[in-house]
């Protein structure tokens, strides 16, 4: 603090204060943090995005479906593929990003919607985990 306050004042004798202010902000901003991406070696479809999209991706999915996290994984082990839904789960997410990429390229979604695309689970299944429209 001593040491902000005595840059200021230097800082607002040569500069003066309205470029002292500048100055005094920009010390004390802290650099950008990069976020961490996906481990990918056990992510296979839902490559590309920051662990908190990922996470966010996850729980759109859930409300989507009306299940939980367990309905799809096997429980104790995220990454294993022995569930059958999972697999299943992953064919649905490139039938969505096949969909998304043919028909809404340009789509930009905004905070809080999925980054997959425009069709999400929620487009067929509405809640339920089993599709109440048809592609």
């Amino acid at each position: 603090m001593k040491i902000v306050v005595a840059f200021s004042i230097v800082c607002s004798s040569v500069v003066g204060p309205a470029e002292a202010g500048h100055y005094r902000n920009s010390v004390v901003q802290p650099p950008p943090a990069t976020q961490a991406m996906v481990d990918t070696a056990t992510v296979k479809v839902l490559t590309g995005l920051t662990v908190q999209e990922f996470e966010a991706e996850m729980q759109l999915m859930t409300q989507a479906l009306g299940l939980s996290c367990g309905s799809c994984h096997a429980r104790g082990n995220f990454a294993s593929d022995a569930n059958p839904r999972k697999l299943a789960a992953r064919r649905m997410i490139e039938m969505t990003k096949g969909l998304n990429t043919q028909f809404f390229a340009d789509y930009k979604p905004l905070e809080g919607q999925s980054r997959l695309g425009r069709v999400t689970c929620f487009t067929c299944h509405q809640g339920d985990s089993r599709p109440k429209t048809t592609p």
